[in-house]
């Protein structure tokens, strides 16, 4: 059941190293690096849901095969009362492109962005992006001779069928579709009398071959081309929201005349010049022999492209929705944003140095400030700000007030501060800081001054009633509005001091920090509310806030002892599509959970080939999940202090290595193979102080200057500070093996060829020319008797079984091959099944072993069945355990 090691997995060395001492930052091949990452399709799928996902940062396109080529388009700006989706797009030729071929690869490119599919040698489509707009194009080259027709539709599902799913203050006009076509363009119109500027334009052009347009219906146009070698296919989902006077139409034909004048060709270079200046910001490796941290590395390289490839509208990519999704118009809580779910997506866009990401979600919140400044007067009749926790586009509440789960978070505004704080201390902003982050900060603080409550007899302040989050309603003393204020009271008072503003509010705001009830606790961890403890209504691990986002705690904390064992005692671990655990392992300096953590939910979460999930409580968020873990693993500075590889496994084959940003400016790089840790080298944007923990604990290290190489400092200190200046280079290496003693080395790879297993989960990125034989339990049927069972850690095949206790109970899957293996448990709790093929009676299986319990056992195996479609039917016979872990299937 295990995977091959991959061919692209380094071997440990200790004899070289990738800094570049005049960039100051490692020296990357990305081009090489990033195509050992490329997600491939060998056979074609028709299932949407493993389409693959191509975008330029404002439209996106979820791709399959069917009817030649099939696309769901959808752009971050259209429709956010709901996210309705632009429409479907598809390339059929005649005869069809994906028939009389012999070979098959579908690319996803992630350095260069694009998808291409390839039939044979003389059939090549390839789809990219217009950078800076919401076109994309499909360009075809096609040198078979007798192609007799090619056509391209635009289509919209039925508008009948259209509901109120979210907060749509007129849903007749999202049911309202017009069409047009004339010598140019053809198109497909909804939304146009949307209240708040919302509804689109959904259209297309042709470049390279002569063509004509029609309307075949009211929901479809199609744009039918004379056959040529090459063309281009130009479609955008053109937004009335940023249109002048809200025309998506005038806005469309535009912006498609506009791309068709510049061309294929110079598009093309535009868009990977594009996304090549994308992944340049920084660097992430994160390796082992067995190769399962190789596709750790695999998934944070695709996640960051997936949510980048929607990430640049004027409104955040959506948590569930974003702009790759294959399910029509149905869509699951898209009347706004949680800020739960959504910092999920956004929070590892710091490290990796695309603050502009992270920029897009706090200016949904700074954009609103005014309108929740008057929300927080008239619910509260408080002068401050109260952020919702369900937040709609334009700053209404109404998804938060009318929920119990919601309705009483104060903790909202906390966290929407403190990001833009984030966003300052990693840009050095000082306008943004004075004129955005620091009012809403204030407001946030004057909101918590006012609802805190003094207990005169102790002169402590604390919350009488609030949510801790979803998960406790109505209770006192939230752990996580305590910790808001110990985190956001302190940076607001340096910060107006700092800008010389409000200085008579300083004081009542120290004294709050100072008198503030302690966190509740017991049994040596923190609780999330003061106790006895309520009811939970939701599965959130809420004393675990603290490490992470909230940053009051972590590695060398005082209480870090009371942080670890919070921590251990969560009640709820890895038990949502939104869990953090693995981020907070990573604060804790726990690498080995960190890593298992990661594993854990891509296992748990990651179930198709495309990198994406059929949890549909969280379709990106798992996957934004996954970029902090692994950030954090390798760097952190959320405490003002440089620690690198803070929690990495202890694996000795491990290799990690690294550039990423850390606070106030600094691109960190670093290295570490077979156990040692290179050197830290410190790159400064901003010209700040550095405070770096010394990753050799006593050891002497001297700081060099790269450019004269200069020493700055020598230190045996547990932690070495030094000034910096703008622009300027450094490198923190032992005296005893310094930097100069390695060999240089450039990072490389080689293009991937084929799909990659999660070893011994059912979790893959691509899909090979042969189906995977490994068919886990859950995609059999089974009748009701039968009972689910994760997470128990006993070695079965993706730390999954089904079980039974109940005579007669069935399980059956219809498999195509010649034979099959059936695993299951073996243990001394377990009892015998019957096995049918095709229902007939093949054999009574013992499933009883004394001892130890073993795992992934083939307990019966058929063989020589004629090649085809076959059924294997399972079935318990006693009142003892029965087991599905797997099935193999024999080709």
């Amino acid at each position: 059941m295990s995977a091959a090691v991959p061919a692209n997995t380094a071997a440990a060395s200790t004899t070289d190293a990738a800094l570049s001492p005049s960039s100051g930052i490692l020296d990357v091949d990305y081009a090489k690096y990033l195509s050992k990452h490329d997600i491939v399709y060998n056979r074609p799928t028709t299932n949407p849901a493993w389409g693959l996902t191509v975008g330029n940062g404002r439209t996106g396109a979820m791709v399959w095969g069917q009817n030649g080529l099939t696309a769901q388009v959808s752009g971050v700006d259209l429709a956010e009362q709901s996210t309705y989706a632009a429409g479907l797009a598809n390339l059929a030729t005649t005869p069809a492109m994906d028939s009389g071929y012999t070979t098959f690869q579908q690319r996803l490119s992630l350095y260069d962005g694009t998808l291409t599919t390839k039939y044979d040698n003389n059939r090549t489509v390839t789809m990219l992006g217009s950078p800076d707009s919401e076109v994309m194009g499909i360009h075809v080259d096609d040198a078979r001779t007798g192609v007799s027709a090619v056509s391209f539709e635009l289509s919209m599902w039925d508008p009948a069928t259209v509901t109120n799913v979210a907060d749509v203050p007129n849903l007749t006009t999202w049911k309202t579709v017009s069409t047009f076509a004339d010598a140019s363009v053809a198109g497909l119109s909804r939304g146009q009398a949307d209240p708040g500027g919302f509804g689109y334009t959904f259209a297309a052009t042709v470049e390279g071959a002569n063509y004509t347009t029609q309307v075949v219906n009211g929901t479809k146009v199609r744009v039918t081309l004379t056959p040529t070698s090459s063309y281009t296919i130009w479609f955008t989902a053109s937004g009335r929201l940023n249109a002048p006077g809200h025309d998506s139409v005038a806005q469309a034909r535009n912006q498609l005349a506009a791309v068709k004048a510049t061309g294929y060709g110079s598009t093309l270079t535009s868009y990977r010049n594009w996304w090549h200046g994308f992944w340049q910001r920084s660097f992430v490796q994160y390796s082992n022999r067995a190769g399962d941290a190789d596709y750790l590395e695999n998934v944070y390289y695709l996640a960051t492209y997936m949510i980048a490839a929607g990430g640049y509208g004027d409104y955040p990519f959506h948590f569930i929705n974003g702009v790759f999704r294959s399910t029509g118009d149905n869509t699951k809580w898209s009347n706004g944003y949680w800020y739960w779910n959504q910092r999920d997506v956004y929070n590892s866009f710091l490290a990796s140095n695309h603050v502009d990401l992270l920029s897009r979600f706090n200016n949904l919140y700074s954009r609103n400030a005014t309108v929740l400044k008057a929300a927080t007067s008239t619910r509260y009749g408080i002068d401050g700000l109260w952020v919702p926790e369900t937040m709609g586009w334009d700053g209404n509440a109404r998804g938060t007030v009318n929920s119990d789960f919601t309705k009483n978070i104060l903790s909202t505004g906390y966290e929407a501060a403190f990001n833009m704080y984030l966003q300052y201390r990693y840009t050095n902003d000082s306008n943004y800081l004075r004129n955005t982050a620091y009012p809403f900060m204030r407001d946030v603080v004057k909101f918590y001054a006012a609802k805190l409550s003094l207990d005169t007899a102790t002169n402590t302040y604390f919350m009488a009633s609030s949510n801790a989050h979803e998960t406790y309603w109505n209770v006192p003393n939230a752990i996580t509005d305590l910790a808001a204020v110990r985190s956001l009271f302190p940076i607001t008072i340096q910060t107006s001091q700092t800008l010389g503003l409000d200085a008579n509010l300083r004081g009542q705001w120290q004294n709050i920090l100072d008198h503030l009830v302690a966190y509740p606790s017991a049994n040596g961890a923190y609780l999330p509310h003061k106790p006895p403890l309520t009811a939970t209504k939701n599965g959130e691990n809420v004393a675990s806030e603290l490490i992470w986002p909230y940053n009051v705690t972590g590695i060398g904390a005082p209480d870090y002892q009371t942080a670890l064992n919070t921590w251990n005692q969560r009640p709820f671990p890895y038990g949502n599509v939104w869990a953090n655990d693995a981020v907070q392992a990573a604060r804790l300096g726990l690498g080995d959970q960190t890593f298992q953590g990661m594993r854990t939910m891509l296992q748990k979460y990651q179930n198709f080939p495309n990198g994406l999930t059929s949890n549909t409580n969280g379709v990106f968020e798992y996957l934004g999940v996954h970029l902090s873990a692994l950030n954090e693993a390798l760097l952190q500075s959320y405490n003002d202090k440089i620690r690198v590889f803070p929690a990495v496994p202890t694996d000795s084959t491990f290799v990690g290595k690294f550039t990423l940003l850390a606070k106030d400016g600094f691109l960190v790089s670093s290295e570490r193979e077979a156990g040692e840790v290179k050197y830290v080298g410190v790159k400064s944007l901003y010209g700040k102080q550095a405070r770096v923990v010394n990753p050799w604990g006593t050891q002497q290290v001297q700081v060099r200057r790269l450019s004269d190489n200069a020493i700055i400092t020598t230190s045996s200190a547990t932690e070495i500070a030094f000034a910096t200046a703008a622009g300027t280079s450094y490198v923190v290496e032992r005296t005893a093996k310094k930097l100069d003693s390695y060999t240089h080395v450039t990072l490389s790879g080689t293009a991937n060829q084929d799909a990659k297993p999660l070893a011994n989960t059912s979790s893959t990125l691509g899909i090979s020319a042969t189906n995977n034989p490994v068919v886990n339990d859950t995609q059999l049927t089974y009748d009701a008797n039968w009972h689910a069972a994760t997470g128990r850690g006993l070695g079965d095949f993706n730390d999954d079984v089904h079980h039974s206790e109940t005579v007669g109970a069935t399980a059956q899957y219809t498999f195509t091959g010649t034979g099959v293996d059936y695993l299951s448990e073996r243990n001394g709790d377990m009892g015998n099944v019957d096995v049918y093929i095709d229902n007939a009676f093949q054999a009574n299986v013992n499933l009883f072993v004394p001892g130890p319990r073993q795992s992934q056992q083939v307990v019966y195996t058929k063989t020589g069945l004629a090649n085809g479609n076959h059924t294997i039917k399972i079935v318990n016979k006693t009142t003892s355990v029965g087991i599905v872990d797997a099935l193999r299937i024999r080709s």
